[in-house]
């Protein structure tokens, strides 16, 4: 029978980047990000985009499905931070909910920029970034981190493979701040 990985086995830079998001996000203080907070999430990223009709109804598709199909249900409904946490450590690893997560992100990132071209500017970048209530003052850097060609837009691609670079990556040294500056641990 094979062991289970335990949180004390996790590396630090990676629990510091997923603990960062989990509890951001926790909008009802319950310990883990789970259902109602991903639609809280899909919620504040519709307020904070003024989005409607398509858009609107994007969004809370992509999180919905997020959260009830598959394996990726698994992290929504976790009863604890560190069982969530030890869920998306294991999860990383399964092809299933890694292209869920590229699926999720890229689509987010299609909605944000129904006004434009189909890349995302620094101003729908913004909306992202206001819906998470994350520090602005360090919204520019990631934007130029994820925006990989230098062209000033991110596309699809660009944006949900700076979320698995930001799942999968444990370099110390990683510049990838997804959810802004990391939490201490």
């Amino acid at each position: 029978m094979a062991q289970q990985t335990q949180i004390r086995e996790l590396p630090l830079i990676w629990m510091r980047k997923f603990l960062t998001p989990l509890v951001l996000l926790d909008i009802d203080k319950d310990g883990v990000m789970g259902y109602e907070d991903h639609m809280q999430m899909a919620e504040s990223i519709i307020k904070a985009g003024n989005l409607t009709g398509e858009a609107r109804d994007g969004i809370y598709k992509i999180y919905k499905h997020y959260c009830e199909s598959g394996t990726s249900q698994d992290i929504a409904n976790s009863s604890s931070l560190a069982n969530q946490l030890l869920t998306i450590w294991k999860e990383r690893d399964n092809p299933e909910t890694v292209g869920k997560l590229f699926e999720m992100f890229s689509r987010s990132c299609e909605v944000l920029c129904l006004d434009s071209s189909g890349f995302m500017t620094f101003d729908n970048y913004m909306i992202f970034w206001n819906a998470l209530g994350i520090d602005k003052r360090f919204a520019r850097m990631q934007f130029d981190y994820i925006d990989t060609n230098g062209d000033g837009l991110i596309s699809r691609e660009e944006f949900a493979k700076a979320f698995i670079d930001y799942m999968l990556n444990i370099d110390e040294n990683t510049s990838n701040r997804f959810f802004g500056p990391l939490i201490n641990y």
